[in-house]
C-alpha cells in the first residue's frame, strides 16, 4: 500500500500474523529472559490484547522490546510477586516487588476481585510497580467474574498541569469496564493526556505532524512537530479536566499507596533505577447492590440508548465506550494483527541487541 503525505510519499508494506504465532513467539522471547511459563503467559497476553483490539501503541510489538530493556538493565525482576503489606477487610496495601507490569497488575485485580465477591467491593492500592499495557486488560478480568473493575496508574511526569509549561504528572491512563447482557462489555480505557507518547513516536515514524494541543516543546511552547514533543512535554486532555483528572489518578495510586506521586515518580528513561510506579484497582460486585441481572438489564438499556441514537451528519453511526475495539479485536482474531515490515525488522533488531535468539520464522 501506498501512504501519502503533505511532504512525500512512501511505500508502506503492511502483513499480518496470526495472534496464535505472536502467542508463541512472545513465550519463546520471555523464556530466555528466565520469566517463570505462568508470568509469562500474563504478559504475552497483555501485550496481544492490546494489538488485537488496535491499542498498537500498548500491543505486543511496542511492549515486548520495552519489557526485555527493562529486565535486562535490571530494572524488572521476571520472578518477582506481589506482597501483601497491609489487609484490612475490603482493601489491601501491596508491594509489587519490581515485577513484570502486567503479572502485578493482574495479581492486583484478581485481589481486589476476591475481595469484591467476599465484601461487594474491593479496593487494591499497589506501589513499586512496572508499565502495564493496556489498562482494559485487567478491568476486564473483573468482567469475567461479572462485576465492575476499575483500573488507574500513575507514570513518569511529562504532562504540564493546565496553562503550564514542564511536566508535573504522567499521562495517568484509567479504565472502566462494566459487563453488560446482549452487548459486550461497556469499556472505557483512556490516559488523562490529550494523547500517549506511543502515539507521537507512531506519528514521527511515519513523518506526520500531531495535532496542535497534544504537546509542549522543551521550552514550553506549542508544537506540531513529533521530534520535538518527545523531547518535550504532553499536554492534558480536555484542557482543565484532564489537569484535574491526572491529579485524581496520582492520588489514587501514588498518595493512597504511600508511594510516588507527580514529580516525584522516577524517569522511564532511566533503566538503573526502579520505575516506582503505583496501581488501584477497584472492583464492585452488582451481586451485592441491585443484583447483576438488574444491574445488565440497565446497562444494556444505555447502550441501546446511544447506539439507536440518530448520528450527527459525518458519522456512521454512534458506538458505544469500547465497542469498536470489541470489533476490531473479532477482525484481527481472524484476519491477523497487521504489522509494518520496517516496524517488524527494527523489533527483531532490538531483540537481537539484547542477546536474545531470534526465531523469525515463527512470525513470518
Amino acid at each position: 500500500m501506498t501512504v501519502t503525505h503533505a511532504d512525500r510519499e512512501e511505500t508502506v508494506y503492511e502483513i499480518t500474523i496470526e495472534a496464535s504465532k505472536v502467542r508463541q513467539f512472545g513465550m519463546d522471547v520471555l523464556s530466555q529472559l528466565g520469566v517463570p511459563a505462568e508470568k509469562a503467559d500474563i504478559c504475552v497476553e497483555a501485550f496481544l490484547f492490546g494489538s488485537l483490539r488496535g491499542i498498537d501503541t500498548h500491543g505486543f510489538f511496542a511492549l515486548l522490546p520495552r519489557l526485555v530493556r527493562e529486565i535486562r538493565a535490571g530494572m524488572v525482576d521476571p520472578g518477582a510477586d506481589v506482597r501483601i503489606v497491609r489487609r484490612e477487610p475490603s482493601t489491601l496495601l501491596m508491594d509489587g516487588c519490581r515485577g513484570p507490569g502486567p503479572v502485578t497488575a493482574y495479581q492486583s485485580m484478581n485481589e481486589a476481585i476476591r475481595l469484591g465477591r467476599e465484601n461487594g467491593i474491593g479496593g487494591v492500592s499497589t506501589y513499586n510497580c512496572n508499565h502495564f499495557g493496556a489498562a482494559s486488560f485487567y478491568g476486564l478480568q473483573a468482567v469475567g467474574a461479572d462485576m465492575i473493575g476499575l483500573t488507574f496508574s500513575n507514570a513518569t511526569p511529562r504532562v504540564a498541569p493546565y496553562g503550564g509549561r514542564q511536566g508535573v504528572h504522567g499521562t495517568n491512563p484509567m479504565s472502566f469496564a462494566i459487563p453488560a447482557h446482549r452487548y459486550p462489555p461497556l469499556v472505557l480505557d483512556i490516559a488523562t493526556s490529550a494523547s500517549s507518547a506511543g502515539k507521537i513516536s507512531k506519528a514521527l515514524k511515519k513523518g506526520e505532524r500531531i495535532p496542535e494541543g497534544w504537546a509542549l516543546d522543551q521550552d514550553g511552547n506549542p508544537t506540531t512537530d513529533p521530534e520535538k514533543a518527545l523531547r518535550g512535554f504532553l499536554l492534558p486532555m480536555a484542557g482543565h479536566k484532564g489537569y484535574g483528572l491526572g491529579l485524581v489518578v496520582d492520588i489514587l495510586t501514588g498518595a493512597l499507596a504511600g508511594s510516588f506521586c507527580g514529580k516525584g515518580v522516577p524517569p522511564l528513561e532511566d533503566l538503573t533505577t526502579p520505575y516506582g510506579g503505583s496501581y488501584f484497582m477497584l472492583v464492585l460486585n452488582p451481586a451485592c447492590f441491585a443484583g447483576i441481572d438488574v444491574f445488565k438489564e440497565k446497562v444494556d438499556r444505555l447502550i441501546e440508548d446511544c447506539i439507536t441514537c440518530p448520528p450527527m451528519e459525518g458519522f456512521e453511526r454512534v458506538y458505544f465506550p469500547g465497542e469498536l475495539e470489541a470489533i476490531e479485536e473479532a477482525k484481527r482474531s481472524r484476519a491477523g494483527i497487521p504489522v509494518r515490515e520496517s516496524e517488524l525488522a527494527r523489533f527483531f533488531e532490538t531483540l537481537r541487541d539484547h542477546n536474545l535468539e531470534v526465531r523469525e520464522n515463527i512470525l513470518v
